[in-house]
């Protein structure tokens, strides 16, 4: 009996180990602001939160995701906030940022996933132009 209490407690202690902590997103959201991208999100929820990691797929990146920024937890209820300046646009690509909350005991976990449609700076440009003509 008392070795089985005993490997219960390790058991019990070993899982907790290994065990996240809880993130629940208030807001996601994704605004195409001239060039770049802004990505912002807001927590309801921040349980065990060491940080965040904002990932971003493209074709540029062999379709694999790859860090753009580490935002540290900074409570529940504020605006986490990013503007990807580091996107290269060409015509009719699509983008996808995935939102990693990385937890105190070095767990991971994908919280949401959003992809984008964009045309082309240059495209809009020329439809401004356009536009601009028939006015």
């Amino acid at each position: 009996m008392r070795l089985l209490l005993s490997t219960f407690l390790v058991l019990l202690l070993t899982g907790a180990s290994f065990m996240a902590g809880q993130v629940r997103l208030s807001a996601f959201d994704i605004r195409d602001v001239g060039s770049d991208f802004q990505v912002s999100w807001t927590t309801e929820m921040e349980d065990d939160l060491r940080q965040f990691e904002l990932m971003r797929r493209s074709p540029n990146s062999n379709d694999q995701f790859v860090r753009v920024h580490t935002a540290l937890a900074h409570g529940v209820g504020q605006e986490y906030d990013f503007v990807d300046t580091q996107v290269f646009k060409s015509s009719s690509d699509k983008l996808d940022y995935r939102l990693d909350a990385v937890y105190a005991n070095g767990v991971r976990e994908a919280v949401r996933t959003e992809s984008v449609n964009y045309t082309s700076t240059a495209v809009r440009r020329t439809w401004g132009s356009l536009k601009a003509m028939f006015q």
